[in-house]
């Protein structure tokens, strides 16, 4: 038996039209900066992951280290969402021999790449299975991983973890859903940003030789310095 193969497909928007809900916060410098090093904290973590192919989505030009010399990079002409740059991905899954497929939106700061460990092992059960991890408001999926990897379509940009449930109904399909709070928080607004800061300096100073620790975030110590320039200018102002 030839040993599984997970495809880890991470969609990227175009960094300037990345992150717009946090445009009253950041201007369009700080937001591209920012997609950026969401983006590098992302394949840090997950490209330990063993028996695994990273494959990136987007119409940006992406300029890797040596380091991810072995990351694929599917360029997406359109920019039509996030479906429509899986749809790619999964042209070149169906063409190569994987296991199952798992879509990692690059803004979880929080990732752990031992969450994901785990959820990998539990789908190794099964033939057929749907692992989910909701966003915090439970109209996202922030984690999805399909095997194999045409068991559903996907739903993304419209309450899709109603919709991935949904299309799993009334198949002979395993549904799993894990409520792993680091995958659950995801960065859109400001109070997204204020949460991940402090839920961060909380897990950093707690017991460092966990497995789950969060190790260091190019992303977040990113909006700390933010936050401290722009809460002294206002002091300043005032």
């Amino acid at each position: 038996m030839k040993p599984s193969k997970t495809a880890l497909i991470i969609p990227v928007k175009k960094f300037d039209k990345s992150k717009t809900r946090l445009s009253p916060f950041l201007n369009l410098q700080e937001r591209k900066e920012l997609t950026e090093y969401l983006l590098l904290d992302t394949l840090d973590k997950i490209h330990e992951l063993k028996n695994s192919q990273i494959i990136i989505v987007s119409g940006e030009k992406i300029k890797l280290d040596d380091k991810f010399n072995d990351i694929l990079i599917i360029n997406e002409n359109d920019s039509n969402g996030v479906n429509n740059a899986i749809d790619l991905a999964n042209k070149f899954i169906e063409n190569n021999e994987f296991s199952e497929s798992i879509i990692i939106p690059i803004d979880l700061p929080l990732l752990s790449t031992n969450d994901l460990k785990k959820i990998i092992k539990f789908s190794s059960k099964f033939k057929n299975i749907i692992c989910i991890v909701p966003s915090q408001r439970f109209d996202g999926t922030n984690i999805l991983l399909r095997k194999p990897n045409l068991i559903i379509d996907t739903f993304y940009d419209n309450n899709s973890f109603y919709n991935h449930i949904k299309a799993t109904t009334g198949k002979k399909k395993v549904i799993k859903i894990f409520d792993f709070e680091n995958l659950m928080i995801d960065l859109d607004t400001i109070e997204d940003v204020t949460k991940i800061i402090n839920m961060y300096d909380n897990k950093r100073n707690k017991d460092k030789t966990k497995k789950n620790k969060i190790i260091y975030s190019k992303s977040i110590n990113f909006l700390k310095e933010i936050m401290k320039i722009k809460f002294n200018d206002y002091i300043n102002s005032g």
